[in-house]
């Protein structure tokens, strides 16, 4: 009875899989509405917040746009800023921005990092977080300037050392050879000496 059953079970799976190959695909096709509704779309573009010394995103977003404005148009940026007689509050933030520039003289760059930790404190807290980066980012720049002024002094140092100690083995070479050639002097003497006595 239980072969039975396994085989009854078996032959309706084949035929059921033999139905299933059999069938022609069913497809669908979809109805197309000919009427297509005309949609104007006005796209209104937002007018690009200024900078100002306030919290709000529109002015953060203008932040970070004036420091991407900084790596690209640097000398530009620099002469507008430089130009003006009294800055306000924001340009002598802009300025300070400008100052802390890769490109900027190191000690002018070590400056405004002393400076700049005294206005970030100043400026709203979203503000001063935003800014904050390019302090950091000084700091890292800065403490790596030294560090390369402080090995290249090492390793001038060093050249100098090795310099005078080739000096002076130079020097102490020579006195050896000098001192081989008197005791080789001093040898052929005492040979001739004693072979003359012999």
């Amino acid at each position: 009875m239980k072969k039975q059953l396994i085989v009854l079970i078996s032959m309706l799976s084949i035929s059921g899989c033999q139905l299933l190959q059999s069938s022609a695909p069913v497809t669908v096709e979809p109805v197309i509405n000919e009427q297509v509704a005309e949609v104007e779309v006005e796209i209104v573009e937002p007018e690009p917040a200024s900078l100002a010394l306030t919290d709000d995103a529109a002015t953060l977003q203008a932040w970070v746009q004036y420091r991407a404005l900084l790596l690209t148009e640097r000398r530009s940026e620099g002469e507008t800023l430089l130009a003006m007689d009294e800055p306000d509050p924001v340009a002598r933030l802009q300025r300070m921005m400008w100052q802390l520039h890769p490109d900027t003289p190191y000690l002018t760059r070590l400056r405004m990092q002393m400076q700049l930790p005294e206005q970030l404190n100043s400026l709203p807290a979203n503000l001063a977080a935003l800014l904050s980066w390019d302090l950091a980012f000084n700091q890292k720049l800065l403490e790596a300037e030294s560090a390369v002024s402080a090995l290249t002094r090492l390793n001038a140092q060093q050249h100098d050392a090795i310099e005078r100690l080739q000096k002076s083995n130079r020097e102490l070479q020579k006195k050896i050879d000098a001192l081989t050639q008197i005791e080789a002097q001093l040898n052929k003497s005492v040979q001739e000496d004693n072979n003359g006595q012999g």
